[in-house]
């Protein structure tokens, strides 16, 4: 039996998918209707003609180079208009894109790159210098407009892909340290895309692209749109604040965008009324928050509970249409989507009957294909589905804990092992671990999820100092941010005599102790700036009195309460610091210093009524 006619066979999650690619669904599109909006970032547009050329050219670059199918495209840019056209060309070109996220250490870069075997580098200019290091890997630089692919042809090229040709290679957290590729096809993309029933997706759809390429919502923002007819609005802001959404979703008039739990958490809070255009959100990474998704649901926004891992593209199951009555208590994921499968099993594989917890195994043609150069680790994981009624499909252990309720809907109970989520990323606590052990100041090291004073979850890091003084853990977190992406990085530390030991000798994580989150200690901010982020600090970390050298991330601070720093530091002064200035001067004096300085650029451009007005403020 072909291919074709595996995935014919129709049955409960393995409904028929079209036997054909992700770039020839959206060329379709394109074909079909050629002078639709297919793309939006912040004035620019291009529609779905002018899409499907400037992808076109570029892939005809590609494979001047030697991109065909099997052939890894490393691509790191930030959201805009460029990438978008370049994941599309990596596709046309018969090869698979390596989303790698700038924000992320040139060492880690490096070695993903390098294990994905990619030989060329999609870049935008800014970041190009990053990967010197890797050997054999050709830069493309991708500046505005795609001037290096100018003169290429404009029609497709002549490549033939299968849809189990793999579609993107998308890197996750490691337990042994080492980050590992995971393998995603084209039949499992369109298995989320095509026909869905947990959301809608046509050409009457305006999707808000605000993942990192190096996230798999991405898939689900960037091929449900325009694999569908639907716009794909794209915020180009490396870590977008609730401001930035509430201005897109109003500027381009979304319908449909996918938040990250601690993000749709953050933006509810500080702007409610930023999604209330919003016909469907989705809520993804970690538990679902029930207080904030009652306040959207009160402004008649449909809300719904997404789950999944990487390993099985994007969404398993979700709660599509969350009721009121189920704010009250812990949301459910809901039920598999359509061309999935869920089973919840004991732990000789036994289904287990409902009401009794169990580990999730999932299955259908969204199952990917395993982890790159990990034969032993991809046996492990991805299992023989014995019930599938296509040969040689697999179950995908996710080695979540979940509940089937009475009325069918599936409760997420936790993990069996000790990953955990930290603002929708996967974390392995062993790689943070593996790297501090590398440290000469660490004798031994653990990690663990603790709740901070405001009520949001932090990564602490546990030391046992070696043969010198403690280290310090600033300069640990500084060790960290040049090997780890920043959501791996610890931002609380705790220094112990020794680690707790479980009776079998294993690290006891729960007996590790909370971190002290009291602030004040040392000088107190004295000039008016260094006292306005002070109260800054306060009023989001829950924590005072707060001194003028603690840090920001040690009192319970993260990416996303940073953007509501700078936020709220933006009400007060007329400066736009970037996010990045709280990671870059994370204490209370730093900071304000940072401030000064974007004050004073501004002076130029004042009268001197204005200056004088100003510079009141900031006088000691």
């Amino acid at each position: 039996m072909s291919a074709a006619a595996d995935h014919a066979a129709a049955g409960p999650g393995w409904e028929p998918l079209p036997d054909t690619s992700v770039h020839q669904r959206f060329a379709d599109r394109a074909a079909a209707a050629p002078h639709a909006v297919a793309l939006e970032c912040d004035d620019q547009r291009l529609t779905y003609a002018e899409l499907d050329a400037g992808a076109n050219r570029l892939a005809h670059l590609l494979r001047g180079h030697g991109i065909g199918p099997g052939s890894p495209v490393a691509v790191c840019a930030r959201r805009d208009t460029e990438v978008v056209v370049a994941l599309l060309a990596v596709l046309k070109a018969g090869g698979h894109y390596v989303p790698l996220d700038p924000e992320y250490p040139a060492e880690r870069l490096t070695l993903m790159a390098a294990d994905s075997g990619a030989r060329i580098l999609l870049v935008q200019p800014e970041f190009a210098h990053r990967f010197d290091a890797v050997p054999g890997l050709r830069a493309v630089e991708m500046a505005k407009g795609l001037p290096v692919a100018a003169g290429q042809p404009s029609t497709a090229p002549a490549v033939a892909t299968h849809p189990d040709d793999l579609a993107y290679l998308m890197y996750t957290s490691g337990s042994t340290g080492r980050p590992k590729g995971v393998g995603i096809t084209h039949r499992n993309v369109l298995r989320l895309v095509h026909e869905v029933d947990y959301a809608d997706l046509d050409r009457e759809q305006v999707v808000l692209m605000l993942a990192s390429l190096s996230f798999d919502a991405s898939t689900y923002e960037l091929w449900g749109a325009l694999t569908n007819g639907a716009t794909l609005a794209v915020l180009p802001q490396p870590v977008p604040s609730a401001a930035a959404i509430e201005q897109a979703v109003r500027r381009h008039g979304v319908t449909q965008l996918m938040l990250t739990s601690g993000l749709f958490q953050h933006v509810v809070r500080t702007r409610p009324q930023a999604l209330a255009g919003v016909r469907h959100v989705l809520v993804a990474g970690d538990v679902a928050p029930p207080a904030e998704v009652r306040t959207l649901l009160e402004l008649g926004v449909e809300v719904s509970n997404a789950y999944g891992p990487t390993e099985c593209t994007t969404f398993s199951c979700v709660r599509r249409g969350i009721t009121l009555a189920e704010t009250g208590g812990s949301i459910p994921i809901g039920t598999a989507i359509t061309r999935t499968t869920t089973h919840v099993v004991d732990e000789e594989d036994r289904p287990v009957p409902a009401g009794t917890p169990g580990e999730l195994l999932v299955g259908g043609p969204g199952v990917g294909r395993g982890y790159l150069g990990r034969p032993a680790l991809t046996a492990e994981r991805f299992v023989p589905d014995p019930s599938a009624p296509v040969p040689g499909a697999r179950l995908y252990r996710t080695g979540d804990l979940v509940r089937r309720q009475d009325d069918g809907l599936l409760q997420f109970l936790g993990r069996r092992d000790q990953q955990v989520k930290i603002l929708g990323h996967r974390v392995e606590p062993g790689e943070v671990e593996a790297a501090l052990g590398n440290h000469p100041e660490v004798g031994a090291a653990a990690v663990a999820v603790r709740p901070t004073a405001a009520g949001d979850k932090q990564l602490v890091g546990y030391v046992v100092p070696g043969a010198g003084a403690a280290p310090d853990g600033a300069r640990l977190r500084e060790y960290l941010r040049e090997r780890l992406p920043e959501h791996l990085v610890p931002t609380a530390w705790v220094t112990l005599d020794e680690l707790p030991l479980t009776p079998n000798g294993k690290v006891d994580r729960a007996a590790l102790p909370a971190p002290t989150t009291t602030g004040g200690a040392g000088p107190q901010p004295h000039s008016p700036l260094e006292r306005a982020v002070a109260e800054v600090w306060t009023e989001l970390l829950g924590v005072d009195p707060i001194g003028a050298d603690d840090d920001f991330f040690t009192l319970g601070g993260h990416s996303l309460l940073a953007t509501q720093v700078v936020a709220l530091l933006a009400e007060r002064y007329p400066v736009d610091l970037p996010v990045r200035a709280v990671f870059d001067a994370p204490t209370v004096a730093l900071l304000a210093v940072e401030v000064h300085r974007a004050i004073t650029e501004h002076v130029a451009q004042l009268s001197d009524t204005e200056v004088e007005s100003m510079l009141s403020q900031v006088r000691e």
